[in-house]
């Protein structure tokens, strides 16, 4: 068993059996998985415990105060290690065009440690996020064991209709959340923390017309990007709306094996749940 397939297993199973679990009272145990709770009653603590399914419960107010669950959209940038996002000289193959350089979020399941009712708490969870940096000039994405670089292409040689690199994770939320009510339908909510990640595969994808033909090329590789991420996080919205910004401290690419170069993203929950 590799690395990553280890610490994936030991993630999933840790935030299923303990991080979800939100308790209520001392007998009573709520677990939230997309839009299915379970509720989990010790009737009596010395017995055995009873197990009860409510079903999609869109009304629970608890749920609505916990803003991470749903899809999330944003817009990816790259940035250099002065937090500028121009690039010159060896690295201008790394321009993007932010229409092409999509973040996708899929936040599965979320839980919520109350500090202070719903107004403070920290929010836990696990999800999938696709990241696609898509070039804004002609680029030939080379990489090989020691570095991964980008070759300029002129126009009259090929153009690219799609070239981008994708890139999809495992996530891990930290966010402390604040609320200004304990009904969603007048809240406005805040979330600062961070979300780490476990890098699951990397592809780039090209579609380009040469000699007349149309070509599309799909080739697996890690391109030397590092297997971790860990980007700062800030969420803010009112009710079920939701705008956030991420800022990635380390780098996209393994050190010395690639640019130093950082990921930025913005958007909105699309669809929160």
């Amino acid at each position: 068993m590799n690395m990553k397939t280890t610490v994936l297993t030991t993630l999933l199973s840790f935030l299923f059996v303990q991080a979800f679990a939100q308790t209520d009272t001392p007998d009573t145990t709520r677990i939230k998985i997309g839009d299915m709770k379970v509720i989990m009653i010790d009737e009596h603590p010395n017995d055995s415990t009873s197990v009860g399914f409510d079903g999609i419960d869109a009304d629970d107010s608890r749920n609505e105060l916990t803003h991470w669950a749903g899809i999330d959209l944003g817009v990816n940038f790259l940035v250099n290690a002065d937090g500028t996002s121009s690039f010159d000289g060896e690295n201008k193959w790394l321009d993007l065009d932010p229409i092409r350089s999509m973040s996708w979020s899929f936040n599965v399941v979320e839980g919520k440690i109350r500090f202070v009712k719903d107004y403070v708490g920290l929010i836990v969870g696990a999800g999938l996020q696709y990241n696609s940096y898509g070039f804004k000039n002609n680029v030939n994405l080379v990489a090989n064991a020691d570095t991964t670089y980008g070759i300029l292409i002129p126009d009259s040689v090929v153009s690219y209709t799609k070239n981008k690199l994708r890139a999809s994770y495992l996530t891990v939320p930290l966010i402390l959340e604040f609320n200004t009510s304990d009904d969603n339908q007048k809240c406005v909510h805040l979330g600062v923390g961070a979300v780490g990640g476990l890098r699951l595969g990397s592809i780039t994808k090209n579609r380009y017309e040469m000699d007349n033909r149309e070509h599309k090329d799909r080739v697996k590789s890690d391109y030397n990007l590092s297997d971790w991420k860990l980007d700062l996080t800030a969420r803010v919205g009112y009710r079920n709306f939701t705008v956030f910004a991420n800022y990635g401290l380390l780098s996209l690419f393994d050190k010395n094996e690639g640019p130093e170069v950082y990921t930025m993203s913005a958007g909105i929950a699309l669809v929160p749940w």
